[in-house]
């Protein structure tokens, strides 16, 4: 299925993206997309781990499932949960506190896209009968 591989390459496209830039410049990056900066190494440290390895790791998962046809089906799943979960608890965020910048809108936004994208191509996915032996 050309939009389900679509679909997780683009996925697995800019969390690698996202990660390696993160890996390389916490500080800079941080400050772009949430209109603060970090106060402390540790926080430097933390974030290049989490937002780039972390998410570095999560590219290169998506894009080893999506290149065998035996796991295209798990690497939808893999893919629409993320945006899916991304997109609830940034909402969960910006109800709480309220004032999201603009990144963070387009965050939302992109992510419900790609949740809502996932979930149709989850929908149209070929049936398969499960038989016991």
């Amino acid at each position: 299925m050309f939009q389900a591989k679509l679909m997780v390459w683009i996925s697995a496209l800019v969390f690698f993206g996202y990660g390696f830039l993160f890996s390389l410049s916490p500080n800079t990056l941080f400050e772009r997309v949430t209109e603060s900066a970090l106060f402390s190494y540790s926080a430097s440290i933390d974030v290049r781990a989490t937002y780039g390895g972390m998410t570095l790791a999560i590219g290169i998962i998506l894009a080893l499932l999506v290149i065998k046809q035996d796991t295209l089906k798990l690497s939808v799943i893999a893919a629409t949960l993320l945006a899916g979960l991304m997109a609830v608890t940034r909402m969960m965020g910006i109800v709480a506190e309220s004032q999201p910048n603009d990144t963070m809108v387009f965050y939302l936004g992109t992510e419900v896209f790609f949740s809502l994208w996932g979930l149709f191509i989850l929908w149209k996915f070929p049936k398969r009968r499960m038989y016991f032996k």
